[in-house]
């Protein structure tokens, strides 16, 4: 598996799970496999990362990831615990450096990428702060970034709009509701929009495609239809609640949040646009990566973990949890599959490429306080059996470098490539892109 270093991974004594982040897969599956699900569930609730026996302290709260060293024979980074022990980290010294200089050649204002195994180690977390991230006097655009900063707090950090990632969230709801991916639903317009006109059936609806279409194409009309006639506010709370993306990281050795979500509590169209992605969602490239391990292991969601062993002691793995459902897992999957295929990620990910994967773009502007394009891929690859969880989200300028999907699949075939099934292209691109990258001062890592 990538990354492995010795087939161990970090486990910490973290919360059990919130009830309510559970109820979702029993009840919609009341007879399937025990998972982590099934445990007892904490008063403290879900993300909480202290809760266990009285008097154990987080890792999160030992570890200082600022001054992690890499190790002779450049194999695997170590960190000495704040109690005086050492631990042994599970990030990729290749796959870290790798993100970082993707971060670099994108020249993003603000940009994150997490790679991450299916078991929930974390491979790279790399974060890059451009210090041409303010605009220019008398400019409303921020200048790309040939210098800045890297700062993996930002890929733990909430500070971008989750976008069209978060159909993944109304596509699981709708699955939950009886939405059948397959049936037409009439539509006009939505690619750029959700109007009032898109929520009902209108006489400018002259196209009918599907639910797996209207995720691959990103098509809003679709998905905000859908949402509004299918959906009460309260299962897709719901929904979103199970998936974990309005919750703090789960476990005891990362800081931050998954995601902060705000749903319209009324049925109309601001909940329509919410459900489309246009707003009231927020999510980290952590709890992107997240989201769609979720889908890649049929419903269970592993725990994010950074240290593998501490002072020799291999760590083992905590307890997936049940998110979904595997059925509707296994449906949002060919969702991302299509995306990949025929759909919004084509150019990236198209039939021509030797490894298949399964993703979800987002594309969103802000023009306030200046103007910042959020691009997102979050996904895994192969498809047929997953190796690698990737989110990469890319704060661009107006004139920018790198889209998120693109990103993504240069990681994907460097970190599958190093299993030996890529093709040379990556390696390739780099040689000719190096020149065109500018040094970056670090901070910390």
């Amino acid at each position: 598996m990538l990354g492995s270093r010795g087939g161990t991974s970090a486990e910490v004594q973290g919360a059990p799970l919130d009830p309510g982040r559970d109820t979702l897969a029993r009840e919609a599956a009341p007879s399937h496999q025990a998972s982590s699900s099934d445990q007892p569930s904490s008063p403290a609730g879900v993300g909480d990362h202290t809760a266990g026996p009285p008097g154990t302290v987080a890792l999160a709260d030992l570890i200082d990831l600022d001054q992690r060293t890499l190790v002779p024979g450049g194999d695997h980074y170590e960190a000495l615990l704040k109690d005086g022990r050492h631990a042994v980290l599970t990030l990729d010294p290749a796959l870290q450096a790798y993100a970082e200089k993707l971060l670099a050649e994108a020249r993003a204002p603000r940009g994150a990428i997490v790679a991450m195994a299916p078991d929930g180690r974390i491979l790279a977390l790399a974060g890059r702060r451009g210090e041409s991230a303010k605009p220019v006097s008398g400019s409303a655009h921020p200048r790309d970034s040939s210098t800045g900063t890297f700062d993996w707090r930002l890929a733990t950090e909430v500070w971008a709009p989750a976008a069209s990632v978060f159909k993944l969230v109304t596509a699981s709801a709708l699955v939950v509701a009886g939405v059948d991916p397959s049936d037409k639903v009439c539509f006009h317009g939505g690619i750029r929009s959700v109007l009032e006109s898109n929520l009902h059936d209108d006489k400018r609806d002259s196209r009918c495609e599907n639910l797996v279409y209207g995720m691959a194409h990103s098509n809003n009309a679709i998905l905000g239809k859908l949402a509004f006639q299918k959906l009460e506010p309260a299962a897709l709370t719901k929904v979103a609640h199970a998936l974990g993306v309005m919750d703090n990281l789960p476990g005891a050795e990362l800081r931050g949040a998954a995601g902060a979500i705000d749903i319209p509590s009324v049925r109309g169209l601001d909940f329509a646009q919410t459900a489309a992605g246009f707003s009231g969602s927020q999510l980290s490239a952590v709890g992107g990566a997240l989201l769609a391990s979720t889908f890649a292991d049929d419903g269970e969601q592993p725990v994010p973990r950074i240290v593998a062993s501490i002072d020799g002691v291999a760590l083992s793995a905590p307890a997936k949890r049940r998110a979904v459902t595997p059925e509707v897992a296994k449906a949002v999957s060919k969702m991302m599959t299509a995306t990949c295929e025929f759909g919004s990620a084509a150019k990236s990910f198209g039939k021509h490429q030797p490894i298949h994967v399964a993703g979800k773009t987002g594309t969103l502007t802000r023009t306030e306080p200046f103007y910042m394009e959020h691009s997102w891929f979050v996904g895994y690859a192969p498809v047929e059996e997953p190796q690698i969880i990737v989110s990469v989200v890319l704060g661009n300028p107006e004139n920018w470098h790198l889209r998120g999907h693109e990103a993504a699949r240069r990681l994907i075939d460097r970190a599958i490539g190093r299993a030996g099934h890529a093709t040379g292209d990556a390696t390739q691109h780099d040689k000719d892109r190096t020149a065109k990258i500018t040094s970056t001062s670090r901070v910390g890592w």
